[in-house]
């Protein structure tokens, strides 16, 4: 609103306190809502990178063995082992690959702390691979719950 007021014969312009407020308040109220939205959001972006990667070895180690009839070692298949700010790859093995999720070192966070949403240091997802009959075996490993959730296609 643009109220209009005399004073001293000129016009004055501008809002009242009231109308700040109320606008402050709003901004307020909406941005409770957002932010933690965004975290949510955010740890589940995080969890998913590990399933992803899981996966691109899953289809490597597959069309290696359609070829050769073995599972292959992560350079023979054309894996690269990837670094990760929240996971840590073995991929060392012919026929497994693991994702555990380690606490990365975050300034102002606890020692020991969960590394993002309700996901604890030491969770662990394995896939195990069975050349002969072209079988995936997934496992999650010390995952709670809450975890757990942000992946369901694992």
């Amino acid at each position: 609103m643009n109220h209009q007021k005399r004073e001293n014969g000129k016009m004055q312009k501008g809002f009242t306190l009231i109308e700040l407020m109320v606008v402050i308040v709003i901004i307020g109220i909406l941005s409770a809502l957002a932010i933690p939205k965004m975290f949510g959001v955010s740890a589940k972006a995080k969890a998913a990178e590990a399933p992803g990667v899981v996966a691109n070895w899953e289809t490597l180690n597959s069309a290696y063995a359609q070829e050769t009839g073995l599972g292959g070692l992560p350079a023979a298949i054309g894996f690269q082992v990837p670094i990760s700010k929240w996971w840590n790859y073995n991929g060392a093995g012919a026929g497994a690959i693991s994702a555990t999720q380690i606490t990365p070192t975050v300034p102002g966070a606890a020692a020991g702390g969960a590394a993002f949403g309700d996901c604890t240091a030491g969770a662990n997802m394995f896939s195990s691979y069975v050349p002969a009959t072209d079988v995936f075996t997934h496992n999650k490993v010390g995952l709670p719950a809450n975890c757990a959730a942000y992946l369901p296609n694992f």
